[in-house]
């Protein structure tokens, strides 16, 4: 495989390569080689790489891993017509052969030559580093071959793109010919979007916090106005004077709290006020299932055990002041001054011993009022029933 890795001075072309150099000898244990650089000697002896003459490179064990940084040195433009260098041929011959993996590092693929340029094809790559505004953190595009325009905006839509982060731990393996000198240059488009970002929000907020207020300067003449009135503050035909809300406020007032239920807005909560409590005015038992119903005739949300306990037993309501069927306790009261009335003795003149008065008999009591309430029930419920089953 031969992998091309370009880019400009500083990108971290030689510090990306030997990272990945040092991973696929972990995972392959096989021997690397290295040339255009100086390794660091302990590095070198404890991975174990050694030095190598690229026109040397078919003397090397099979299998071996060879890093060639400024290959643009050793496989340089020829004229067109030109005899290839025997070991520049080799490479078409017995790189895949033998086993071999090229690591060549450059700063552009048009430097280099022609002949190992067409070689670079799937699985190989060629990959450009763009390093972002001096940081440290580079801009990977990746090709399948040499992309002659790498540098160019707009390349990686060619491409693969991805950003990786400088491992800061192989600066130490090796001796850069070039010293890593680039300073962090942030564009200043990055500057003025910076400050837009901050000055767009803290002007819109002065903006609404400007119009809020002079809304609210505008809508307080109009309270005070009210309020100089002679006889402003005071109640006019028992109401006080309604404060002017703004249109926010408005809207707020007559949006309703549960969907698809206008009369929950907060405007109709003084005529949405209970008057009337639902309860189960009939339950019916049917089979397995059992229903009761308010006094609306509408469906109440009750548990089995409940109706089956309503059905069986009744209801009681004690909030019913005055329920029908029953005596008041005036009526009551009169009921007992008639019976007390037919039950005082009248005087008769000259009354014969055998001839007697005979004392009404007390009148019928009202029935009970909850056998009332039970004979109310029983017929409601078979009103039901025959509204069910038709």
């Amino acid at each position: 495989m031969i992998y091309l890795t370009t880019g400009a001075n500083g990108a971290g072309k030689t510090l990306l390569t030997l990272k990945d150099v040092r991973a696929q000898q972990l995972k392959e244990n096989r021997p690397v080689y290295y040339h255009g650089f100086d390794m660091d000697e302990a590095k070198a002896a404890e991975f174990g790489w050694q030095k190598f003459d690229p026109k040397d490179w078919q003397g090397l064990p099979d299998g071996s891993i060879c890093i060639m940084d400024e290959c643009q040195n050793e496989f340089p433009l020829r004229r067109s017509g030109s005899e290839v260098p025997e070991y520049v041929q080799a490479i078409a011959q017995h790189r895949r052969r033998r086993g071999f993996d090229f690591w060549m590092i450059c700063p552009h693929p048009s430097l280099v030559d022609v002949f190992v340029r067409r070689l670079i094809d799937k699985p190989s790559w060629h990959r450009h580093l763009k390093r972002a505004f001096g940081a440290d953190v580079v801009s990977v595009l990746r090709f399948s071959a040499p992309d002659m325009k790498c540098e160019e905006p707009g390349a990686g839509a060619r491409g693969e793109v991805s950003m990786v982060g400088y491992p800061k731990e192989v600066y130490s393996w090796y001796r850069s010919a070039s010293l890593h000198t680039g300073k962090r240059k942030i564009p200043r488009a990055v500057f003025v979007l910076a400050a837009c970002a901050i000055a767009v929000p803290s002007a819109l907020y002065f903006a609404i916090t400007g119009v809020y207020k002079n809304a609210t300067k505008q809508a307080k003449p109009a309270t005070e106005t009210i309020a100089n009135v002679p006889g402003g503050n005071a109640p006019q035909n028992g109401r006080q004077v309604a404060q002017v809300m703004t249109a926010a406020e408005y809207v707020d007032h007559r949006t309703p709290r549960l969907k698809d239920f206008p009369q929950t807005a907060p405007a109709y909560d003084e005529v949405t006020k209970p008057t009337e409590a639902p309860y189960p005015a009939a339950c019916v038992q049917m089979g397995k299932t059992c229903k009761c119903y308010t006094q609306q005739a509408t469906l109440l949300q009750v548990s089995g055990a409940a109706c089956l306990q309503i059905v069986q037993q009744g209801f009681f309501m004690d909030w019913k002041t005055a329920p029908r069927g029953e005596f008041s306790p005036r009526d009551r009261g009169d009921y007992r001054q008639g019976r007390e009335g037919h039950q005082q003795p009248q005087q008769v003149a000259q009354l014969d011993p055998q001839r007697t008065v005979p004392v009404p008999s007390p009148a019928a009591r009202p029935e009970p009022v909850q056998s009332q309430y039970l004979q109310g029930l029983a017929a409601r419920n078979a009103q039901v029933r025959s509204s069910l089953t038709q």
